[in-house]
């Protein structure tokens, strides 16, 4: 049931158009930058890494706020009938938006980054395409928390656009924020992606062309570690490339934090229900429950 009723409006020819046509245009406007080794080209590459996290952040965000307001409606008749319990309906709605979401950004990344040059290893582009997917189902998650939240989808809309502005902007890749405001950060899923994703795509040993060299790379390469680029990173608090650090190539921390806020915030979407319904209390002799019984048959016949 939850499949049927998901389904159109995700896995569609119109959604595989979008998917192919944003990673055309992607890899058409970093075309081949993988093969520029100046600065340059090192910092086309981390706007290529940036674009492609934003947007992945916005892209099913405000649909998944409209799509889980209606459901809410939905599932006010199907738990005042008492056909599914919330623990099931709400596990059927997450295995449903997993399987019918999280794939399209592998698309998107063997499209994009092949044609841009960057492609490498199978494996790195697999693990971005990783990164890319849990980003996408946390802001989905929060666009669907306020789905259900709001009074309206009007009231979603706007909350989403506040909640996801602050997360990008407190993720630091602008200017360097005040002490209080980078806390919030560490609950920002396109900071943890970002971070993911950088530390997947540069590497210590990646070099860059420069005008005086380091001798152990040649007369005119450095390492991109002391690039301005890959050094603002580090100033805004993401360590990648770096030497005699192993952490900045290892990205099991970014993905657990990832995964856990996505599970935080699907359990938040339970509980709410959970909350809500039984306050209710559904029993037969209960109003509320005869009132929404009563709209669900006349809504089936």
């Amino acid at each position: 049931v939850q499949w049927e009723s998901y389904r159109p409006t995700c896995v569609n020819l119109l959604r595989v158009f979008e998917v192919t046509g944003l990673a055309l245009l992607t890899g058409t406007l970093f075309y081949d930058v993988g093969s520029d080794g100046s600065a340059t080209g090192l910092g086309e590459k981390i706007s290529l890494l940036f674009f492609s996290t934003t947007l992945w952040t916005f892209t099913r965000m405000y649909p998944a706020v409209g799509s889980y307001f209606e459901w809410k409606k939905a599932q006010k008749i199907v738990f005042g009938q008492q056909r599914f319990s919330i623990g099931t309906s709400c596990l059927a709605r997450f295995l449903v938006t997993v399987a019918a979401e999280s794939w399209w950004t592998f698309i998107y990344v063997f499209v994009c980054y092949t044609m841009a040059g960057i492609a490498g290893k199978i494996t790195a582009v697999f693990n971005i395409g990783v990164f890319l997917a849990l980003n996408t189902l946390c802001y989905m998650s929060i666009g669907s928390l306020l789905g259900i939240l709001c009074p309206s989808v009007p009231h979603g809309m706007i909350a989403s656009t506040i909640i996801s502005q602050t997360s990008l902007v407190a993720a630091g890749f602008y200017t360097t924020l005040p002490p209080v405001i980078e806390l919030i950060r560490f609950i920002s899923p396109v900071y943890w992606t970002f971070k993911g994703i950088a530390k997947i795509a540069f590497h210590w040993s990646d070099t860059f062309t420069c005008i005086k060299g380091q001798g152990d790379v040649g007369p005119n390469e450095c390492y991109v570690e002391f690039s301005i680029g890959i050094n603002n990173l580090k100033n805004r608090g993401i360590n990648v490339a770096t030497y005699g650090d192993p952490d900045s190539g290892k990205v099991y921390v970014e993905m657990l934090v990832l995964v856990s806020l996505y599970a935080g915030l699907q359990l938040c979407i339970y509980f709410r229900y959970l909350f809500k319904y039984n306050n209710i209390g559904f029993s037969k002799d209960n109003p509320v429950t005869k009132r929404i019984s009563s709209i669900g048959r006349r809504s089936t016949t």
